[in-house]
């Protein structure tokens, strides 16, 4: 039965340009790879829904929020009119659509747009506005505050991205009234505003100059994620002082703590003041790496820590809901299924679930007991339930392909996307990938070049995104049990 604490289950798909991938959808490049038809986006909606969801999220990236957008046509006016179709088909499916921006990050450069500077504040102004109206008929446009985004420059601070939320979601209101505003506490809070940020000497708002490891030092070991819990308790405060300002019916995301896997470090303790906000309005968590990590793309089992931190915001503070991510919405289809379960039941016991999809999948539950092999890329929101001797994965992963060879998927009772003998032959390919890499003395450049060509041949064809994240990838999944246990 589901409780009614969880009535919003959002299901973020993150399709940004720096995390294409075979499995992800490809919506800014004609010609390319991994364009999803219309009927496509229907069946996985249709999944989605089975599985419990309420609500389909996505980012609208810098990418498209560029000054060429103004100007209407290209890329731009084609993303505005295919999202709406598939806001049209999610609204005939019962699903809601979502879509969330970084409030300042400008074009696939990732500038960093200075709100106390006229010129970048009324692009600011102008791109929200435009992409309001373009894709009206969208539910819920939720306000993010950065990763990336922010700017500590002209004496911004954590309370110039409060007031600037602020007038975006009344320009929000204008340009489409139906829309439900979400304002985004992401952060240690509101990353990358203000002391949160880095001082890096001579930076106008470039990205590639801001990340510069040379900048770093032992007290700001990093660009953001520099917040303390004074600076936390500062931004908070600030924000319930606002917040009576902002419309009625807006959400504010908040996590159960400020630091990137919603622990309480960092920024400290979220607990008192989403329960705080929830006094006047609905608060969702947005806990991003919980169900998979956003470098590598391989099957995810987390399934103990979803489940449990479903349970921590239930006892926490009256969460209307929450989202669960995916950059792999065609591989990681068992994270999916369990996301939905535990959003329903927070009490569902993962092992069972995990056991239950693949009865229905591929009439094995005891495939269920093996996923949990995959889950040893360490990596963002990795906190493995086993740890794992090479010869026990050789074992596991041997095993799973046995089973899944043998699998009968004549009778798969889940409305699954893709088709089940599709997601199939994905996780056999992943398991003899990690087969050979639990064995001794594997061709990891090989390894390197057959997971380019599986996951990241996109890339061949279009821009390499500004982070050169997909290069990265490449490297560390072809090293990924390199110093594992023998």
């Amino acid at each position: 039965m589901t409780h009614a604490a969880f009535q919003h289950r959002a299901c973020y798909v993150n399709f940004a340009e720096h995390l294409q991938n075979t499995w992800n959808p490809n919506l800014y490049y004609p010609g390319a790879p991994n364009r999803w038809t219309l009927e496509e986006w229907r069946q996985y909606f249709v999944m989605l829904r089975a599985f419990g969801f309420t609500c389909f999220e996505y980012w609208l990236p810098p990418t498209l929020m560029d000054r060429p957008a103004l100007l209407g046509g290209g890329i731009y006016a084609e993303f505005a009119a295919t999202l709406c179709q598939i806001t049209e088909i999610a609204h005939t499916v019962g699903l809601q659509a979502k879509y969330i921006a970084t409030v300042n990050t400008i074009g696939p450069s990732w500038y960093f747009a200075c709100p106390n500077e006229p010129a970048d504040k009324q692009l600011i102004r102008d791109l929200w506005r435009h992409w309001a109206q373009a894709l009206v008929g969208t539910d819920i446009i939720g306000i993010f505050p950065g990763d990336p985004g922010g700017c500590n420059r002209n004496g911004c601070t954590h309370a110039t991205y409060i007031e600037l939320a602020l007038e975006l979601s009344g320009l929000i209101k204008a340009a489409n009234p139906s829309a439900r505003v979400e304002v985004g506490t992401w952060g240690t809070p509101f990353t990358g505003w203000g002391t949160d940020m880095r001082a890096t000497p001579g930076w106008h708002g470039e990205w590639e100059l801001l990340i510069d490891e040379k900048n770093n030092t032992p007290e700001t070991p990093c660009h953001i994620w520099n917040g303390d819990q004074a600076r936390a308790e500062a931004a908070m405060t600030y924000f319930l002082q606002r917040l009576p300002a902002f419309p009625a019916d807006t959400m504010v995301a908040i996590n159960l703590g400020f630091d990137s896997e919603c622990f309480p470090t960092l920024g400290g303790d979220a607990r008192p003041y989403a329960r705080e906000i929830a006094k006047t309005h609905a608060i969702t968590s947005w806990d991003y790496a919980l169900a998979e990590g956003e470098l590598l793309c391989y099957p995810h089992w987390r399934l103990p820590r979803m489940a449990a931190r479903r349970r921590e915001e239930r006892a926490a503070a009256p969460y209307l809901g929450g989202m669960s991510y995916t950059m792999t919405p065609k591989l990681n289809v068992l994270s999916q299924y369990a996301a939905g379960r535990f959003f329903q039941d927070p009490d569902a016991d993962p092992d069972q679930v995990s056991q239950a999809f693949c009865a229905q999948v591929f009439g094995d539950a005891q495939l269920g007991e093996l996923f949990e092999a995959f889950e040893v890329v360490p990596g963002w929101g990795h906190y493995p339930r086993k740890r794992w001797s090479k010869a026990a994965l050789c074992r596991a992963y041997t095993e799973l392909i046995e089973r899944l060879t043998g699998a009968d998927l004549s009778r798969c009772t889940l409305p699954l996307f893709p088709e089940p003998e599709y997601y199939r032959q994905d996780l056999l390919w992943f398991a003899r990938q990690f087969l050979k890499m639990a064995r001794p003395d594997p061709d990891r450049e090989e390894i390197r070049q057959a997971y380019w060509a599986r996951a990241l041949a996109i890339y061949d064809v279009i821009p390499m995104s500004v982070d050169k994240r997909a290069e990265l990838s490449a490297r560390q999944f072809s090293q990924l049990l390199a110093g594992h246990l023998s």
